[in-house]
């Protein structure tokens, strides 16, 4: 609530400084109720800390919503992924601190990051013990839904970026800046990630059947997957729960969730849209089985 307030309220010019003021007095708090809960817990077939990674606007957040449903848990943002976003416009390629993870020790927690999957950061969650989940969306519509969250948010490091530009445009700068770097991230996790530790979601799947892939991730997690329990979180977080009612495909200007649709690419790409994606996503839309050949 409050960074909705401040977020609808704060100007432009001030809003990074206020963003870095609410991310610290949240992050005070989630610790302490993260470590509260830890404390108060039974923790025999629990993983203490459950960790997501994923590129922005990828279902990430909806996903650490379900997560952090389950009792006890409290969602997490590390200070340090914050400063290195705001100071680098994105934390895509954002290398884990060495002790990240003992920061987060005896806390009941779920940690949701964009950090790609290097070797460090690979070898920080494995020599940890954390599970995790990595969770890809196709690029084409991550490119639209950024546009239109950046465009909105003033306290983003991007926000000035976009801020003048019409779709065709802003999908452009999205295409020059980004989106070589997005698909190195989805190569990598693909490339790097630990098989036995891991699990890959894809966000059109988790939209396609929310219970059946939200039960494989919580399975993954050792959470309870019984049908109520299932079943009661995903009618929680329905899209239509979080963005206060509309269907999906209704759009509002106000909402961290605006379509939550697979394939919103469609109305907005151009021909030469097309030709970029193609020359620096083309492959991985195809490995990740979002398209057959380069026809599309």
């Amino acid at each position: 609530m409050l960074e909705r307030l401040a977020r609808r309220y704060t100007p432009a010019w001030l809003a990074q400084s206020t963003k870095r003021w609410i991310s610290g007095l949240r992050f005070r708090m989630q610790i302490r109720a993260a470590r509260k809960n830890y404390r108060r817990d039974d923790l025999s077939s629990k993983h203490p800390l459950l960790f997501i990674a994923g590129l922005p606007k990828s279902g990430t957040s909806w996903m650490e919503s379900m997560l952090a449903s389950y009792s006890g848990y409290t969602t997490v943002m590390p200070l340090q992924a914050i400063a290195y976003e705001q100071a680098h416009k994105g934390s895509h390629d954002f290398e884990l601190p060495e002790e990240i993870f003992s920061q987060l020790q005896e806390a009941l927690a779920v940690l949701k990051l964009h950090v790609h999957g290097s070797l460090h950061n690979v070898r920080l969650l494995r020599e940890a013990g954390i599970p995790y989940v990595v969770m890809y969306r196709d690029l084409r519509d991550v490119a639209v839904s950024h546009y239109f969250y950046v465009r909105r948010t003033p306290w983003h490091p991007e926000y000035e970026d976009y801020s003048g530009l019409d779709v065709e445009a802003g999908l452009r700068h999205f295409a020059r800046t980004l989106l070589p770097g997005f698909v190195d991230w989805m190569c990598s996790w693909r490339e790097n990630r630990d098989p036995e530790q891991s699990i890959e979601l894809r966000y059109e799947d988790l939209l396609a059947d929310t219970v059946g892939e939200f039960r494989r991730v919580a399975s993954h997690f050792s959470l309870d997957t019984s049908p109520s329990t299932i079943e009661n979180i995903v009618e929680e977080h329905s899209f239509e729960s979080m963005s206060g009612g509309r269907t999906r495909g209704e759009q509002d200007s106000d909402s961290f969730v605006r379509k939550g649709v697979a394939g919103d690419w469609k109305q907005h790409f151009t021909p030469d849209l097309k030709d970029q994606f193609k020359k620096h996503a083309g492959q991985v839309l195809i490995d990740l089985g979002y398209e057959t050949d380069q026809s599309w």
